[in-house]
């Protein structure tokens, strides 16, 4: 009996360790201009792989449809769906209003959560940024808007995240122009992307156990608990 729940045992470890340790390769092709954007994404898990791509769209066709049903059908339908629609809305706005009693939030209060959170918020989308390894990739982008100036202040902002970008990830290709003379995106990327979530896990653990963060959870949590004993009594 000893022995089985030991093996039982070290095969949960393995499998805790292979699901930590294992990487995740992530191979993706992007092509995009305006809103219309085509994309393929295959995921790679030692044997296993998983294509991600777009479905294609179904065409429905109700030409028909209500043609098939009599005029007292049409009615009552009409009517069964405002009456619907009507509750569904009221019992939203009800809920806004709760949520915005719950969590309402004076503006000094949002200014000194924002300078309490700026620092360690930064330092966690940064470490995740950098817990995932690139490979290969390369970005090639061509943007545009209606007037010039936007595009220049654009063009400061990306030649900045460029930057950036190249000193963590040295296999990152980025070639990001602007259009000063049409208003345009468009954009062509492809690569790939290496996870192991082990990398993730000091990561975190130094984000929840900031000093800031743990200072605004419990005066978070207090003010909560403090407003639901009120609210009841």
């Amino acid at each position: 009996m000893l022995s089985i729940l030991t093996v039982i045992l070290l095969l949960i470890v393995f499998l805790v360790l292979l699901v930590l340790f294992a990487a995740i390769d992530v191979v993706f092709d992007m092509k995009g201009s305006g809103v219309s954007v085509e994309h393929t994404v295959v995921v790679h898990w030692l044997l296993f792989s998983r294509q991600v791509s777009p479905e294609p769209e179904d065409e429905v066709n109700d030409e028909h449809s209500n043609d098939d049903f009599p005029e007292e059908f049409k009615d009552a339908e009409k009517y069964v769906t405002e009456k619907v629609k009507g509750h569904f809305q009221e019992s939203g706005e009800k809920e806004k209003t709760k949520k915005k009693k719950s969590i309402d939030m004076t503006y000094s209060e949002m200014i000194q959560t924002f300078r309490q959170l700026r620092a360690p918020v930064i330092r966690f989308i940064k470490g995740l940024v950098c817990a995932i390894k690139i490979p290969d990739a390369r970005v090639n982008a061509v943007y545009g808007f209606p007037d010039p100036s936007y595009t220049g202040i654009a063009c400061g902002y990306s030649h900045a995240l460029m930057a950036y970008l190249k000193c963590n990830f040295k296999n990152l290709r980025m070639n990001l122009e602007p259009d000063f003379v049409e208003s345009k995106i468009e954009f062509d990327m492809s690569g790939k992307l290496r996870i192991r979530l082990y990398r993730f896990i000091p990561v975190i653990l130094k984000f929840v156990f900031n000093m800031s963060v743990l200072r605004f959870s419990w005066s978070f949590f207090i003010k909560k608990y403090y407003r639901k004993s009120s609210g009841n009594l």
